[in-house]
Formats: C-alpha cells, structure tokens, sequence
C-alpha cells in the first residue's frame, strides 16, 4: 500500500515599496538558496507556510533586507517598506529653459535637468542662461542621503543688456537712465568728401555738452513706453542740432515692441521740436527702428537701422538737416562684472531744407566707431563709458567725443 503525498499548507504575501519596481529575493523554510520572487509591488503571492528572509534590489538605493517574515496558512502577510538609498535626488528648472547646469564645476546638463545620484554632501550649483542678456545664477546645495530637493530657477535680466541690445525691458521694470556727453568738432567735409577747416557760419570749431534724462517702462505682452529728455549746452547752435550724437538732440517719446523669443523689436519714437529754440531742433520727427540682438556664450552683439522723417520747421531760420537714415552695430564680451564693447553708427542724410529751400545734392554721410565699456556696479545699477568719434564723411561735420551713463532699474511689481 503506498502513502499519499501530503499537501503543503500555504498562505499569501502583498509587498509595496517606495519607490517601487524593486526586485524581490527571498530564502525559504526549506531552501537557503535566494531565489527571486517578482518585482514590488507583489499582491497576494501564494507561498508556503513558513519564515523567509526578504531582500528588496533597486538601482541606486540601499539593499533592504527584511528578516523573519511569516506567512500563516490562509492569511496574508501585509508589508510595505521605503527603500533607503545613498544619494540625493535633484530636479532643476529654469526660466528661460535650456541653461547650462554645473556640478562643483562640471557641465551636467542643460535644463529641464533630472539627476537621483547625486552624491550627499555641499556642492556648488551652477545655472548659465543661453542667452548673454539673463544673470547667471549661483547657489550651494546641502544634498543629504535619500534628499530631494526641486530648483526653479528664475534668470534675472541684466541691466547692461538695455544699453546694449535697446530691447524692451521685463513687463513692470521701471529702468531711470542718465549721463553726460561733450562733443568736440574737429573739421567739417565738402559735398566731395574734402575736409575743410571751419564752418562757413562760424569762425571756431563748435563743442556741445548734453546732460539727457530717460525714462522706460515695460508693458505687458512685449511692449515698453519711454521718454528722454535732452539739456545740452554748445558754442554753435545751428551746428549743434544734427542729431549725430549718442544722445538725443531733443525730447522724444516712443514705444518699443521685442519678440522676445527671438531678440527682435522695432521702435516708434516721436520727436518734437521748439519753436526758436537755439538748443534744439525746431521742428518734429518721427523715427522708426528696427532692432535685432543675439548672444553667444560671453559675445552678445546688437545691431538696428532706422529713418527719420522731419516734418516742418517751427522756427523763423528753418534750419532742418533733412531727413536722414541711421545705422547701428555693436559686438561686446562679457567678463563679469565687465563688457568691453565696440559699435559703428553710420548716419545718412538725402538732404538739407535751409532757409526754407531743398537744397539739391546736399545728402551726406559719417560713420562713427565707439569703444566702450559696461560695468555692473550692482545687480540694479550698472555704468558705460564709451568714446565716439569720426572716421569718415561727407557733406557734414566730424568730432571726436566722450560720454558717461548710468542705468538703474528695478521692478515695480
């Protein structure tokens, strides 16, 4: 007669973890050898009756072993564990996105950036905008064992971009700008291009000082209003109403529209003129401008082109230089808190109105480098300091010259 076999009692194991998907090994009752048993989280795995030993493996956490589980005939055996794990987690977002994240150093990766093995400890974080025109931003991390830590990033604009790019400033920035300007004419050119000493209404060579005030204001959607106001002082009056200079020749309000995304604007200012003024143009204008800026790593570059239409004269000498295009470059490198920078301005004048009458064939040109500097004072302030003068013309005058500006700006919401 031969025995029946007997039959093994069983019961059930459910197993959670935090975080899930690990391995699940065990050894049996009977079995010392581990052998797997699924991936968390299990439900109601059938077993049978006795204690085992459990390990739960997941890629870069801890192995967590959890002893003397048992599993009674019938029932089930509820457990739920979080796994530890020798790093950190760290999660970096920024504004704009696509910024160069650095380690203590090392490039990791640009945002939006996820990394769960950073090793615990003090490390230096560092966010680098891709655009010249944002502040890059800096911070030390206290990264503990099983941390995580979730970064947004916001990049400040810097206040030297608005010097150099003129793109309309962050919606609610209030930005106050100021400086002082001499001029010094050095010559004046013939319709030929030929030199000649002096102005035919004046026996010296002209200087002007200016002393301009401006204001600007972001507006939402990509959209700045702004005012500046020009005192100027000068030994020739007449001479010293073209508008070849780094500030405005008159009080002028405009609105600036940027697409961002791009770093692309375009400019409607209006100028307005004063009757017998002797330290102004006396007559309107209107200026449009088109405006483009782009960066690279340190190099941030600028470039805009213009016209302006002159309307009537207001004053009995009708003295207008006619209406004129304007060209802008500029290339600068950032080494904070420093921009070296240089720019070329052409101005091209069709003709002049005087004493009322076009006078024909009167068009001429000049072409202006500058070399400057930026500095960043503080992250509200910053300072240029450039030095223009002429190289070439035609049919108008040449100087060499100096200005100082400052800009301060914050925001007002």
């Amino acid at each position: 007669m031969v025995a029946a076999a007997s039959v093994r009692a069983t019961g059930f194991l459910s197993l959670e973890s935090s975080p899930t998907g690990a391995e699940v090994w065990y050894t049996g009752p009977d079995d010392p050898d581990k052998k797997y048993l699924g991936d968390t989280p299990l439900e109601s795995r059938e077993l049978p009756v006795g204690r085992y030993n459990l390990w739960l493996i997941l890629a870069s956490h801890d192995t967590l072993a959890i002893p003397d589980v048992y599993v009674a005939e019938g029932q089930v055996t509820q457990l739920n564990r979080e796994i530890p794990t020798h790093y950190g987690y760290l999660e970096v977002n920024t504004e704009p996105d696509s910024a160069e994240i650095w380690l203590d150093g090392v490039r990791i990766g640009p945002s939006p950036y996820i990394n769960n093995l950073v090793l615990p400890g003090v490390s230096n974080l560092k966010v680098m905008p891709r655009e010249s025109h944002f502040k890059n931003s800096s911070r030390n991390l206290s990264v503990g064992k099983g941390d995580s830590i979730r970064l947004e990033v916001t990049a400040p604009y810097r206040d030297k971009s608005f010097l150099q790019e003129n793109l309309a400033l962050p919606t609610w920035r209030f930005q106050l700008e100021s400086g002082i300007q001499f001029r010094s004419a050095t010559g004046f050119y013939d319709t030929a291009g030929k030199k000649i000493k002096t102005p035919t209404d004046s026996a010296e060579l002209p200087s002007q000082w200016d002393f301009p005030i401006g204001v600007r204001l972001g507006l939402p959607q990509g959209f700045e209003a702004h005012l500046q106001l020009p005192f100027q002082s000068h030994t020739n009056p007449q001479v010293a109403k073209d508008t070849v200079a780094v500030f405005p020749a008159n009080m002028r309000a405009g609105v600036k529209y940027t697409l961002r995304p791009y770093n692309v604007g375009f400019d409607i200012t209006y100028g307005l003129g004063f009757k017998k003024s002797a330290v102004a143009l006396d007559h309107d204008f209107l200026a449009l401008t088109a405006i483009g800026a782009a960066s690279k790593g340190k190099i941030l570059g600028e470039a805009q082109a213009g016209f302006e239409f002159h309307f009537s004269s207001k004053a009995n000498n009708k003295f207008d230089p006619g209406d004129m295009a304007f060209a802008h470059a500029q290339a600068g490198y950032l080494v904070d808190p420093f921009t070296p920078y240089l720019g070329l301005t052409g101005q091209f004048r069709l003709e002049d109105d005087i004493g009322g009458k076009t006078v024909k064939n009167s068009g001429g040109y000049v072409l202006i480098p500058e070399p400057g500097l930026i500095v960043d004072v503080a992250d509200l302030l910053s300072f240029q300091f450039g030095v223009p003068f002429t190289i070439v013309g035609k049919n108008a005058g040449s100087y060499w010259g100096v200005h100082l500006s400052f800009s301060l700006g914050l925001s007002v919401m």
